[in-house]
C-alpha cells in the first residue's frame, strides 16, 4: 500500500547547506594544519619547544575529541544551525586570546581548550545538518563539505607566511581570528531539514530515513528497555551501547583507527618543523610544500567518495592499503632535503593522507551494517572519538618529547609510521585468523 510522506529533499536547499558547511570548515577546521607554521617561532620565544607545541595541539585534540560526550545534547537542544554559530564564536574569540597570551598555560586554555571545544561543535553540528538533507548523495555531500577544507588547507600557510612576514605574532593571530568569525556567515545557512522536506510516495509508509531519524530510534528503542530495569548502570548501558565495547573486533579496530589519526595528528604538527629545521627550507618554500599537499589532499577528497562507490574493497581494505602508502611516502620523505622532491612527496602524502581521512568513519559504519548493528553506529563513532582522544594525549605526547629528545625531526616522522604501522600488523592479524576460522 502507496503512502504519501514527507522526506529529507537529497538535494535542493541541501547543497546550500554542503556550501555553508565547506565555508564553516575553510575558516575553521583548515586552521589546525598552520598550528605549526604560526606558533613554532612563538613558542620557541617563549621557551617551548617540540614538547609544548605537543603539549598545545594534542590537549587541542583532547577538547575536540572528548566534546563528543556534550555536543550531542548541545545540538538536540538548540540544533545544528546556533550549535555551529557557537563553535565558530569560540574559536574566533579563542584565537583573539591566543594573540594576548603570554604563558604556555595561557595559549593552552585559549587554543587547546576554547578552539577545541568550537572545532568538536562545529564537527558535529556540521554532520548532523548535512545528514539530515541527504540520503543517497550523502557520500558525495559529506566530501564536497570537507573540501572546504582542504581549500583553506591550500589558502591558510600562504596566509600566514604573508601575514607572520609583515606583522607580528599578535597581530596576525588577530587577524586569522577575525577570518574565525566568518564561520557564523556559513553556520546561519544551516536553516532546520523540516522547512524544506518534499513529499514521497512510500510502501506502507516506511522510508530509509537519515542517521539522525536512525538515532532517534535507537534512544527511543534503548529508553523502552532502560524503563524495565532498575539498574540505573543498565540504563546507561544501554543508552550509550556499552556492549558493543565486548567485540574485540570493535576494539581492534577503534584502536587502529585512532593510531592513525595519532599519527596523522603528529605530522600535521611536526611538519612545518621537518621543513624549516631539517630541510632547512625557508618559511615561504615550507608554505609551498604545505599547499601542494593540500592542493592534492583537496582533489582527492573530491574525488573519493564516487569513486570508493564503484571499488569492490571495502572502506577497511582501502583505509589499509592508503594507510600503507603513506608509511613509505612519509619513510621517503623524512630522507628528502631537496624542495622539488619534497614537493613531489607532500603531494602524493595528501592524495593518501585524504583517503583515510575519507574512509574513516566510513568504515566504522561498514563494521556496523556489516554486524547488523546499525542503530549502535552513533555511539560506535562516539566511542571512535574517545578513543582518539586517548591516544592522541598519550602517544601524541610522547612523540614530541621524541623529538625533543634527539633533536630530529626525521626521526619523528619514522617513530609516526610506527603508529600506522602497528594499525596494519593488527587488522592483518585479524584478517588472516578471521580467514583462518572461516
Amino acid at each position: 500500500m502507496m503512502r504519501a510522506s514527507r522526506v529529507p529533499p537529497d538535494g535542493g536547499y541541501g547543497w546550500v547547506i554542503v556550501a555553508g558547511c565547506a565555508l564553516v570548515n575553510v575558516f575553521n577546521q583548515s586552521l589546525v594544519s598552520v598550528f605549526g607554521l604560526m606558533f613554532a617561532d612563538y613558542l620557541a620565544s617563549l621557551g617551548e619547544h617540540a614538547f609544548g607545541a605537543a603539549l598545545v595541539m594534542n590537549v587541542c585534540n583532547i577538547s575536540l575529541n572528548f566534546s563528543g560526550l556534550i555536543t550531542g545534547p548541545i545540538i538536540k537542544r538548540f540544533k545544528p544551525r546556533k550549535a555551529a554559530i557557537l563553535g565558530s564564536l569560540l574559536t574566533g574569540s579563542a584565537l583573539t586570546f591566543c594573540s594576548y597570551s603570554t604563558k604556555l598555560w595561557q595559549i593552552v586554555l585559549s587554543y587547546s581548550v576554547t578552539f577545541g571545544f568550537g572545532l568538536g561543535l562545529i564537527q558535529s553540528s556540521t554532520f548532523v545538518a548535512l545528514n539530515s538533507y541527504f540520503r543517497l548523495r550523502k557520500g558525495r555531500a559529506v566530501g564536497f563539505a570537507l573540501a572546504g577544507t582542504g581549500v583553506g588547507q591550500i589558502l591558510m600557510p600562504l596566509l600566514v607566511q604573508f601575514l607572520l612576514s609583515n606583522f607580528n605574532f599578535r597581530d596576525a593571530t588577530l587577524i586569522i581570528g577575525g577570518l574565525a568569525f566568518n564561520g557564523v556567515v556559513g553556520a546561519c545557512l544551516l536553516q532546520p531539514v523540516e522547512w524544506h522536506m518534499k513529499e514521497s510516495l512510500t510502501e506502507d509508509g516506511r522510508e530509509s530515513q537519515p542517521l539522525l531519524a536512525a538515532d532517534k530510534l535507537t534512544k527511543q528503542t534503548n529508553g523502552s528497555t532502560c524503563r524495565k530495569s532498575s539498574c540505573g548502570w543498565a540504563k546507561l548501558a544501554a543508552l550509550m551501547d556499552f556492549a558493543i565495547l565486548k567485540q574485540v573486533s570493535f576494539l581492534n579496530l577503534i584502536i587502529g583507527l585512532g593510531l592513525a589519526y595519532t599519527a596523522s595528528t603528529s605530522f600535521s604538527l611536526f611538519f612545518p618543523y621537518f621543513l624549516q629545521k631539517s630541510a632547512n627550507l625557508t618559511m615561504l618554500e615550507a608554505a609551498n610544500c604545505m599547499s601542494v599537499l593540500s592542493t592534492t589532499d583537496l582533489i582527492t577528497r573530491i574525488t573519493v567518495p564516487a569513486v570508493v562507490d564503484k571499488m569492490e574493497f571495502s572502506h577497511r581494505t582501502t583505509f589499509l592499503l592508503a594507510g600503507i602508502c603513506l608509511v613509505v611516502a612519509r619513510s621517503v620523505m623524512a630522507e628528502m632535503r631537496s624542495l622539488i622532491l619534497l614537493m613531489v612527496t607532500s603531494a602524493f602524502y595528501g592524495i593518501f593522507r585524504s583517503i583515510t581521512i575519507v574512509n574513516q568513519n566510513l568504515t566504522v559504519a561498514e563494521y556496523c551494517s556489516e554486524r547488523q548493528i546499525e542503530k549502535m553506529l552513533p555511539n560506535a563513532l562516539g566511542f571512535n572519538m574517545v578513543t582518539k582522544g586517548i591516544l592522541v594525549l598519550s602517544l601524541g605526547q610522547i612523540l614530541g618529547w621524541f623529538a625533543d629528545f634527539t633533536g630530529s625531526y626525521s626521526l619523528n616522522l619514522h617513530a609516526q609510521n610506527l603508529l600506522l604501522v602497528t594499525t596494519c600488523v593488527l587488522w592483518l592479524c585479524e584478517m588472516y585468523f578471521k580467514d583462518d576460522d572461516n
